[in-house]
Formats: C-alpha cells, structure tokens, sequence
C-alpha cells in the first residue's frame, strides 16, 4: 500500500514535466495564421571603443510585416528540456519583462548595442527602440498580444530581466 502511494506522489509530482509546452514562448500573428518565432542566439560580441555589441547572423528576418507587427507572448512552465531556452516564459514573467530594440545592419549582420562606455561613465543593457508604438494587451493569464508599430527596420523583442537585454536570446522581426 506504501508502495502504491509512493507511485500516485510521485506521478503527481511529474506532472508539471510533462504539460504542454509547445505553446510556450512568441508567436507571429498574421490574420489567422499564428508562427512560432524562434528564439535567436548572438554568434559573437564586438567591443570597439566605448561600445559592445552583440552580433546576430543575416541582415534581415524572416518574420517580416508591412507597417504594423503583432505577436503573442505565452507564459506557462517550460519542459526540463527546454526551461534553459525558455525562462523568460515562466509565470513568474509577464510581457512587462520584454523590450523591443532596434538592430543596426551592417555588413549582412545585425548589432545589438548592449554597453556604452565613456569617461563620464557607462550604460549596460540593450536600449528600446527609439520612434515605435508598443501596445501590450493581455488575453487571459498567461498570454499577452503585442502589436508594434513603427518605421522600416530591423528589430527584435528581447527579454530584459536582470539586465539580460540581448545575452538569452531574441526574437528577430522586420517591418517593412
């Protein structure tokens, strides 16, 4: 009988591991068609003097829009496979924790400015993207809808806990 409870615990306990997780994370919104957006990794950081940036391949995105950007944000527990790729979407977050900054292109790669430095002192952190609307609504618990408004460029929704602005990753977009 000891064993039998001992098994229904720690079914009970292993749940959180095996819930849905595919919905987790940022997701295009095109009409009714809705993608998920892949999480984007820096492939080096350059520091030139006063100035670190970080560098993501390719001059542009594939996730591209015509004046106005709309995407949906899930939150909700990540597997144990992917909770390194996914923190930032833990309820403990919300869209509250997400900026968008704008990429500088440059010699068919994309610069994230994520430190300035000079000898009146220093800025760390990616900075949010100058001349956009960012509207945030919340659906229901958990999910969030963005809409980004602006002019052509290159941009990326990044997480800014603890000031990883950038360092865990983006999720690149252009508006054309």
């Amino acid at each position: 009988m000891k064993r039998l409870a001992l098994l229904l615990i720690a079914a009970y306990l292993a749940l959180p591991a095996m819930a849905q997780t595919d919905s987790i994370g940022v997701y295009s919104v095109r009409g009714a068609a809705v993608d998920r957006v892949d999480v984007l990794n820096y492939k080096q950081t350059k520091i030139t003097v006063g100035k670190a940036k970080l560098v993501f391949p390719g001059a542009t995105s594939p996730h591209r829009f015509t004046g106005v950007a709309t995407f949906r944000l899930y939150f909700g527990t990540p597997s144990p496979y992917e909770v390194s790729k996914y923190f930032m979407f833990t309820p403990a977050y919300s869209a509250n924790d997400f900026s968008v900054g704008k990429f500088e292109v440059k010699n068919g790669d994309r610069y994230l400015t994520t430190a300035r430095v000079s000898i009146l002192g220093a800025k760390i952190g990616a900075s949010e993207a100058k001349d956009l609307k960012v509207e945030s609504v919340k659906l229901r618990d958990g999910v969030y809808e963005i809409t980004i408004s602006g002019p052509t460029g290159e941009y990326c929704i990044m997480p800014i806990i603890n000031g990883s602005a950038g360092y865990a990753g983006v999720f690149d977009f252009t508006i054309e």
